[in-house]
């Protein structure tokens, strides 16, 4: 069938779809400036649209490797994660673009999950605990929750002040995602930094943290990914590359914003900070870049996915852009370092103990993993202290 593409109601490309989900011909460009990034640079550089297009389709919707991703299809009564994204459009809470058969006469404003509501409570249930009901169950699949990429259970809710609120459970044995969530918006509020706030609660018996979308109805992530294949200069340095192309976009204070992720990250010991989980966020009825994203999953962090005898709060490796070889503790060579109070930091220490020992049953935490875990962080925190002494 032929569908189109569209960024709010403006009209990008027509093409054919397969009962799969699959693009299978692009038959004619309408406004390719209001593309997804990922397909407008494949465009520009006249690569395969086509399969640019594939890529980014798929790469929305739910990760064929998410944890439990046999038992959550089950319960969705669907058989591929690729199935799920033209149950509502393809529609997404981190852009504002969709999918429309050629013929349909469906305008933005009436069918968005920014605006509109969506049930959710089912569909999050088994999300975050595939134990939670009985296969067959009827869950609405009219939902932003089939486009949430990445590795760990989530899904969106409406709360009670019509935010649109992120649900963030855990996947690693030691279940401290969502505190490790809590823990980088604490360092941030300490140090003044622009930080998308997580909070905890309690859902299907499971620890999660909880973040308001912090996109307006009318802004898109770019993330650092699609950003950095603007630029081919190989002669400068990914770090370089990236910060000459925000600022020629009109983007300020980018080497400052990007030391406070990296100073987040240092003392988390971080080390998943891959170029989805950064990038700025664009105007999609001006295309302007407004600003940088702020500071945002930081769950994968301060060991939590290695077992109790191999913790070691030292040189972990760190996704510095295409790198995977740099150590967290080279980040501080890109901080700066003259611009933190690290005094705010003071207390910290006995808060975050508090909280694991608050919630230490439910995630069933090992005693000598909790220690670990506050030794380790503060650590962290003194290296950090030493590395500016020593300006």
């Amino acid at each position: 069938m032929k569908v189109i593409l569209m960024n709010q109601n403006k009209k990008v490309l027509l093409a054919e779809m397969d009962e799969n989900n699959i693009f299978q011909k692009i038959y004619e460009y309408y406004n390719i400036n209001y593309a997804p990034l990922h397909i407008y640079n494949a465009y520009n550089k006249k690569e395969d649209v086509l399969l640019a297009l594939n890529s980014w389709f798929k790469n929305r919707g739910i990760p064929a490797w998410r944890q439990n991703i046999e038992k959550l299809l089950e319960k969705l009564n669907v058989t591929s994660p690729i199935e799920l994204l033209n149950k509502a459009y393809g529609l997404s809470l981190s852009d504002q673009y969709f999918i429309k058969d050629e013929g349909q006469n469906l305008k933005w404003e009436d069918i968005n999950f920014f605006m509109n509501d969506f049930q959710y409570k089912d569909y999050l249930d088994v999300s975050i605990n595939s134990n939670s009901r009985e296969s067959g169950t009827k869950i609405s699949l009219h939902s932003p929750n089939n486009t949430t990429d990445g590795m760990v259970k989530k899904g969106w809710i409406i709360d009670k002040d019509n935010n649109r609120v992120l649900v963030k459970g855990a996947y690693s044995i030691s279940g401290l995602e969502p505190i490790n969530e809590w823990l980088a918006s604490q360092i941030c509020k300490r140090l003044d930094l622009d930080y998308c706030n997580y909070t905890l609660d309690i859902i299907q018996e499971q620890l999660v943290s909880k973040c308001n979308n912090f996109l307006t109805k009318d802004e898109e992530i770019i993330t650092a990914s699609d950003i950095m294949s603007l630029d081919s200069n190989d002669n400068v340095s990914d770090y370089e590359k990236y910060v000459n192309i925000l600022e020629s976009n009109g983007i300020i204070d980018v080497k400052k914003k990007l030391s406070d992720m990296y100073i987040v990250d240092y003392l988390m010991l971080n080390t998943d900070r891959h170029m989805k989980n950064y990038g700025i966020i664009r105007n999609v009825k001006t295309l302007k870049w407004e600003r940088m994203t702020p500071i945002f999953d930081t769950g994968t962090s301060l060991q939590s996915d290695v077992t109790l005898p191999y913790l070691d709060f030292d040189n972990e490796e760190y996704k510095f852009f295409h790198s995977h070889n740099m150590t967290v503790n080279q980040l501080v060579n890109y901080i700066m370092l003259e611009k933190y109070d690290l005094t705010k930091l003071d207390g910290l220490i006995d808060e975050y103990k508090e909280v694991l020992e608050k919630y230490s049953d439910i995630i069933e935490l090992n005693p000598k993993r909790l220690e670990k875990t506050v030794d380790g962080f503060s650590e962290r925190i003194e290296l950090l202290k030493q590395a500016k002494k020593n300006l």
